[in-house]
């Protein structure tokens, strides 16, 4: 006996297999440009000899500040600073994810200039959009030079990674 598929079933099927692929791949390549952030900025952090300055003034500008003082509070700036991590990896697993559908609806090459350019204007906006909400004034350090270059290499790692999992040559 034959079976005999309605065209939109078929390309709702394959549909839900890009969606699927899209998440997947998408998320895995922002949790790798997230990752990748944290071990830049730490790097930078540790370069001026003030390990973890950055996450904890980007936790602070997003949850409230913490007054230097008493054990209680120091062990409350640790848990800001974790609770900032977590919400860090979501928000570049998000961006993979919207970096991924991108590449699908518009069918552009995957190359690094894509990567950089992803990078430097919508990461860079979602940040600059985070320090608006909260009303924060970037300091001197980490300033916006480091936060361009990160956001940089992270829309980098994101652009390679995507090219890796869908199995696209060096070309595009």
């Amino acid at each position: 006996m034959s079976v005999y598929y309605h065209a939109t079933d078929v390309a709702e099927g394959t549909y839900r297999k890009l969606l699927h692929q899209d998440l997947l791949w998408g998320g895995m390549a922002g949790l790798l440009a997230g990752g990748a952030l944290m071990v830049f900025f730490l790097g930078y952090d540790v370069l001026w000899f003030r390990p973890l300055a950055t996450p904890d003034f980007l936790s602070g500008a997003l949850l409230g500040g913490v007054e230097p003082g008493a054990e209680a509070v120091a062990k409350l700036k640790n848990v800001r600073i974790a609770i900032f991590t977590v919400l860090h990896t979501v928000a570049f697993t998000l961006l993979g994810i919207v970096f991924a559908r991108f590449f699908r609806f518009t069918e552009l090459r995957k190359t690094l200039l894509v990567g950089v350019l992803y990078g430097l204007v919508v990461c860079t906006a979602v940040f600059a959009a985070g320090m608006q909400v909260t009303g924060t004034q970037m300091s001197e350090r980490p300033g916006w030079p480091a936060l361009l270059a990160g956001n940089l290499a992270a829309g980098v790692v994101m652009v390679v990674f995507l090219r890796r999992a869908q199995g696209v040559g060096p070309s595009g």
